[in-house]
């Protein structure tokens, strides 16, 4: 060894001893190591050579230091608070340069005749797939979409995974592994995780693991309209996009990947949780049994019928009171004076509208406990009723700022409490939101109530606003279940028991 390759390996020796070590249960200390050693391998005077050879540990690393925040992310909130931010965007970064690091590598091997166990560009793409699909799952529960340029990698790297050094990135025989790690992609961001908790998000995350191997690929446009695939140009750095919602441009080299068997596989979970019997095996224990049925058919609707806009979005920009959250919109629609509104609803702007739904960004305030799934009442002016919405989606670039799209479901909406029929224990009663019926879309008038609350088919309402109204309703149906609310059709039981 020459004494430069000494001088090298002498400057690597503080980032080999600490791959070395046990990985200790600070993720804060683990995570400013790991950014601390990266800077420290991307300096001039460490040869390429040095930090390539560093590069799998780092891999292994890397993907135990993310284990240990995805529980503290996953029980927060978003906005996430300034510090858990940082450790979320720190993190990001690191499993970004990692997977820059597998880049060169991967450009190394292509000028070199010979390949070595060591450096089989297979194995190579297959671990950086990993990593970039880590930090796809980290940056969407930090409440951000995916990292600048993180699609055209992913496809750069699956395209290098070929056996068979096919050109297009669908067809031709991927390596096992790469392959597996880019389904996971693809399934992860065809659920559309920005409208999923974070504890939804790690559950899926862990189910695909080993579930989206069925998810399938294809090179040719699918037969019969495309219903339920979606298509992704690898050379646009743009996440998946259903047929139903955008044709696919007229252009060579585009991926085709359906999930419908992964739906499939879902119902059929969904039919086990929802029985008498013994739950499924080897499931996520992250979630319960009954959250886990309904996030099965949440993003089982994702996987088979991905939503369209109906209504063009239109670019607006005025400002709006929010109430967020069903209990307080239940007490401000119970107490209509300008004090509980003044302290029960914020002011937001609109970016954009449509028929069926807004996008909102917070001006004044802080907001805190949003999530995926939960009620939001919004209203341009005083007098003016309250529009009801629920959140599909939340989108947090910084702690300061916050985003949400959300989905009309009525225009006005009247307090109530309900409460179940059934069970060997006695159920309270819950606040809940009665809607109007909606003639134009087949709607019955409805009730929005806590997650949790329809348990049979009758409910006692009761209302005291203006007068004591108490009456037995009788379920339609169930349509809609989120984390926080459920929505459900009803109509008055003529023949109380």
């Amino acid at each position: 060894m020459s004494a430069a390759d000494t001088s090298q390996s002498d400057r690597t020796a503080p980032v080999l001893d600490w791959l070395a070590t046990e990985l200790s249960a600070d993720a804060d200390l683990e995570l400013a190591a790991l950014v601390r050693h990266l800077d420290e391998l991307g300096r001039p005077e460490i040869s390429r050579n040095q930090f390539h050879r560093c590069l799998d540990l780092l891999h292994v690393r890397s993907l135990a230091i993310s284990g240990l925040f995805r529980d503290r992310f996953a029980t927060a909130t978003l906005p996430l608070t300034v510090s858990l931010h940082r450790s979320a965007t720190r993190l990001v970064s690191a499993l970004g340069k990692i997977a820059a690091g597998y880049e060169e590598v991967l450009a190394e091997v292509r000028h070199r005749l010979v390949r070595t166990v060591r450096r089989n560009p297979e194995a190579i793409s297959a671990k950086a797939l990993e990593i970039l699909g880590e930090q796809l799952t980290v940056a969407h529960l930090a409440g951000n979409s995916a990292p600048f340029e993180f699609w055209l990698r992913a496809h750069s790297f699956f395209r290098t995974s070929k056996v068979d050094n096919s050109p297009d990135v669908a067809a031709g025989q991927a390596a096992e592994g790469a392959l597996r790690a880019y389904k996971y992609i693809l399934a992860f961001s065809a659920a559309q995780p920005e409208g999923l908790t974070g504890t939804e998000i790690n559950w899926l995350s862990e189910y695909l693991a080993n579930a989206a191997k069925n998810l399938i690929i294809r090179a040719s446009l699918p037969g019969e309209g495309g219903f339920g695939w979606l298509w992704i140009d690898p050379d646009q750095d743009t996440p998946p996009v259903s047929i139903s919602r955008r044709e696919p441009p007229e252009v060579d080299g585009l991926i085709y990947f359906t999930a419908e068997e992964l739906a499939r596989r879902a119902t059929a979970l969904i039919e086990q949780l929802e029985g008498e019997g013994e739950p499924p095996g080897n499931l996520p224990t992250s979630l319960g049994r009954a959250e886990t049925a309904t996030l099965l058919r949440r993003v089982r609707e994702y996987w088979t019928s991905p939503p369209h806009r109906e209504h063009p979005r239109r670019r607006n920009q005025y400002a709006v009171s929010v109430c967020c959250g069903l209990e307080n919109i239940w007490k401000m629609l119970r107490e209509p004076t300008t004090t509980a509104q003044t302290r029960l609803a914020t002011q937001w702007m609109v970016v954009n509208e449509s028929p069926t739904g807004y996008a909102i960004m917070q001006v004044t305030g802080t907001a805190s406990a949003l999530t995926p799934g939960i009620a939001i009442a919004l209203r341009r002016s005083p007098d003016e009723p309250w529009t009801l919405c629920v959140v599909r989606w939340i989108r947090s670039e910084t702690p300061e700022q916050i985003e949400l799209g959300l989905q009309v479901i009525a225009n006005t909406a009247k307090p109530v409490t309900v409460g179940f029929r059934g069970g060997s224990k006695p159920r309270p009663m819950r606040p809940a939101l009665v809607m109007p019926p909606i003639a134009a879309l087949g709607r019955q008038q409805s009730i929005l109530a806590p997650a949790g609350t329809y348990s049979a088919r009758r409910f006692m309402l009761v209302s005291d606003i203006h007068r004591l109204y108490i009456a037995q309703g009788r379920l339609l149906s169930l349509d809609m279940q989120t984390p926080a609310v459920e929505l459900f059709q009803y109509e008055i039981d003529p023949y109380p028991l």
